[in-house]
């Protein structure tokens, strides 16, 4: 049996949550629309050294870990639209002015400030869904101090008696109204947005570039584009002289939009993933998941697996990617907590401001069961403003988590890909709908029109995989950058250049380290 048919007998099968938008995809395609970008001077001229190389190639050959790619390249983001902005503002201006004065000069002012409105709303990297709610509560505000002019000036048509003792009352009495209703809309839709528009402000992976990356990929299926692995074959000899053939399934993803589709914690452009089959002395051993940045390892005997048409089971594991960070699970499950997944000080911090936004609502809110709640969980916890997994398990009245923390959807309700005799049917999955509000559940989403793997073998390893730079963009923040490729680990502060991976290069060791956390 050979490499490739070997990678066929044991590929696993894998099941998506129902509302996920990006599969497994060429690496030469997503190469085919991204720009690569200098991130340090050491690269700069290995760099312009090979511009006149398709891109495909031109990564293969560069040294250096110095480089990010961009996947979107909206011309909106960048400085060209701001800089036509201004020249064609300031052309018009001088047309207006030449040709109509002052009052033409108004109007175009007026359009120019409009023009700089929908540049800003769409290159900008605050949340679009943000927008509208804020542009609602200054309305409302805008209505409720507008009548005051009304009382401050004088009037001769309107007595005293009329507008001091009978119109200001009712007005003072809506105005407390509204501003209470205004308060309570700010409360509910604008301030709790603000931990993930801080995460979206200093990401370069907005949630505008999750939907134009969304669109582009879409485009990809549209043409009839299958999922695809990469699969790599390695033979190892343990100290006991075990024989070990070990099968990488790698998978390549556009676009982690964990964020946005699950209120998780990261978005970043490109994301590589990770299968690994481990046979010792021929026989199915364990199968070992890549889970952000880390692993997780389920014997072979306790691996679920696809049936044939007769119920039998195959020798296909079966994989559940989760919703936007396609973490890879054994079985079907929904997880939320805050060590599933290690964040750093701003997501920690941005934590607890979203636990203390929250509960500050409830404490506040008219509603009396969720005030009770507020109160109760203060005086049974009077650490609560410290401790900072305080509001972890606090729900509302309405059985709502009150701190988003990041939600591993691995629900398997979705797409599936690869083999499947008529059985995939009976397989386990949980409902995402249940966990997800129906604007994320039931989200526009592209299909993959063929379910069946391109497999493609990384032996020989082709050029590409030496490229040591990201595959997206390079953020402020580490776990908002594309990620490095299969090969290579993520760039170690103050460390020059990068590792190799430990379950690229030394794969036995990576299943020693896996299996002693699972005891």
């Amino acid at each position: 049996m050979d490499e490739l048919e070997l990678l066929k007998k044991y590929e696993p099968a894998l099941r998506f949550a129902k509302s996920e938008r990006f599969f497994p995809m060429a690496v030469d395609a997503y190469l085919g629309r991204c720009a690569l970008f200098s991130s340090g001077a050491e690269s700069l001229l290995e760099h312009a050294a090979h511009l006149g190389d398709p891109l495909l190639e031109r990564i293969g050959k560069l040294k250096s870990e110095q480089y990010y790619l961009r996947y979107v390249n909206n011309p909106l983001r960048d400085s060209d639209a701001w800089a036509g902005w201004a020249l064609g503002s300031a052309l018009a201006l001088g047309g207006a002015w030449f040709w109509g004065g002052a009052p033409l000069m108004e109007t175009t002012l007026a359009l120019a400030a409009l023009a700089a409105l929908i540049i800003f709303m769409l290159a900008s990297p605050i949340r679009l869904r943000i927008i509208p709610a804020v542009f609602v509560a200054a309305l409302f505000i805008g209505l409720e101090i507008l009548p005051l002019w009304f009382f401050l000036k004088q009037r001769s048509f309107v007595s005293f008696e009329v507008e001091y003792l009978f119109l200001l009352p009712i007005y003072i009495v809506t105005l407390f109204y509204f501003f209470v209703r205004t308060m309570k809309f700010v409360l509910d839709r604008v301030i709790p947005e603000g931990p993930g528009l801080i995460m979206d402000m200093l990401s370069q992976a907005t949630e505008p570039i999750a939907r134009q990356a969304y669109y582009q990929y879409a485009e990809e299926l549209e043409k009839g584009a299958p999922p695809v692995y990469y699969g790599r074959v390695i033979y190892e000899t343990d100290p006991a002289q075990n024989e070990w053939t070990i099968l990488q399934y790698h998978f390549f993803y556009a676009f982690n939009d964990w964020r946005l589709a699950a209120n998780g914690m990261n978005h970043h452009e490109g994301d590589w993933e990770l299968v690994a089959v481990y046979l010792k002395n021929a026989q199915p051993y364990a199968v070992l998941f890549s889970q952000h940045g880390a692993g997780n390892i389920e014997k072979w005997e306790t691996v679920l697996k696809a049936k044939d048409q007769v119920g039998h089971e195959t020798t296909h594991p079966i994989v559940y990617a989760a919703l936007g960070s396609h973490a890879n699970y054994a079985r079907p499950d929904v997880i939320r907590s805050p060590s599933m997944y290690k964040p750093g000080q701003v997501q920690r911090f941005l934590f607890r401001l979203d636990g203390w936004i929250h509960y500050l609502f409830m404490l506040i809110n008219p509603n009396q069961k969720a005030r009770q709640i507020a109160l109760k969980e203060l005086q049974s916890n009077p650490s609560l403003w410290s401790d900072e997994t305080a509001f972890d398990n606090l729900r509302d009245e309405a059985d709502h988590y009150i701190v988003r923390l990041p939600m591993e959807i691995a629900s398997g309700d979705g797409v599936r890909i690869g083999f499947d005799e008529g059985r995939a049917a009976r397989e386990k999955t949980v409902k995402s709908s249940s966990y997800l509000k129906r604007v994320m559940s039931s989200r526009k989403v592209s299909q993959p029109k063929v379910k069946e793997w391109r497999r493609v073998l990384l032996n020989p390893e082709p050029d590409w995989v030496q490229y040591k730079g990201l595959w997206g963009v390079k953020s402020l923040l580490k776990d908002e950058s594309g990620p490095p490729g299969p090969k290579w680990d993520k760039p170690r502060k103050n460390e020059v250049g990068v590792r190799e991976r430990k379950r690229w290069g030394r794969p036995l060791e990576w299943l020693r380290e896996l299996e002693e956390l699972k005891h």
